[in-house]
């Protein structure tokens, strides 16, 4: 009877230690080395644009860091536990991408466009934000080429900014500038803001960009209402995403879900509500 009893007991004492070591190795499940590394570390490296492109981000009159993207950053730096450290060093959206490409940044978020071109080599999170595609014009030049006025070629141009996504864009949709603006043609701009003035004072038909940051232009520049107008390119929008290294598989699973927890919880809403101006 002994015998049997001590038998149950130390069978009993294994399938406990059994479980035990179990729940254990559960516990100490392995952090996907992508994620570790930043955790390790202690900080997030985010790779912004140094030019400053509102209301994604740009500097405060006190030189504070501000935006959208930036508001997202320290979003996803607060889920992780882990500081965030933004690297301007890029002067332009394909060297921003290039810094997460060459693993100098762990994230590019600065207002990205999620192209076909850029998918090649890096990977793209889903979209966070969707907004039209649209071109700023000339109302007077504008009038004219839709009442078969011809005018200069040099005044017929449409601004897009060097090394962006627009220029894939432009090229995609070909026949919405073909048939809207006739003998159209395309021209690069390193400053946006210098485009934006040139259309106003009529040296070039229109700029063509995302309706967020349009929509910041034309409410922060007194002679927008007189002098230009904002046309929605047909059927095209702008997929803003997040970038990450090829090599971060476990990493843009986890930016996804926070994208798809950004758009359920309401975060996506309140940071439109703050920093967006009305679409019009």
């Amino acid at each position: 009877m002994k015998n049997k009893a001590s038998k149950v007991i130390i069978k009993i004492f294994s399938f406990t230690i059994l479980i035990l070591l179990l729940s254990n190795n559960y516990a100490r499940a392995e952090i996907p080395p992508d994620i570790k590394k930043i955790i390790s570390r202690g900080k997030i490296i985010i790779a912004i644009n140094g030019i400053d492109y509102p209301p994604f981000f740009y500097e405060t009159k006190n030189s504070k860091l501000e935006g959208i993207d930036v508001d997202i950053s320290k979003d996803i730096g607060k889920y992780l536990g882990v500081n965030v450290e933004f690297d301007r060093s890029a002067k332009t959206f394909k060297d921003v991408v290039k810094l997460v490409e060459n693993e100098k940044a762990d994230l590019a978020i600065s207002a990205l466009s999620g192209t076909l071109n850029r998918g090649i080599s890096v990977r793209v999170s889903s979209p966070y934000f969707l907004p039209n595609q649209v071109v700023i014009t000339n109302r007077l030049l504008e009038l004219k080429i839709n009442n078969d006025v011809k005018i200069p070629p040099e005044n017929g141009k449409i601004a897009i900014l060097n090394n962006a996504a627009y220029e894939d864009f432009a090229n995609q949709n070909y026949e919405f500038f073909k048939n809207n603006f006739k003998d159209f043609s395309v021209v690069k701009y390193d400053s946006l803001e210098n485009a934006f003035n040139d259309v106003i004072e009529g040296k070039i038909l229109g700029l063509y960009v995302d309706e967020i940051y349009a929509n910041n232009l034309l409410a922060n520049d007194k002679r927008a209402n007189l002098f230009v107008r904002k046309k929605i390119v047909t059927d095209a929008v702008d997929p803003i995403c997040i970038i990450l290294n090829w090599k971060t598989p476990n990493l843009a699973n986890w930016i996804n879900l926070y994208i798809t927890r950004m758009k359920n919880n309401g975060k996506e809403k309140t940071l439109a509500k703050k920093y967006m101006k009305e679409m019009k």
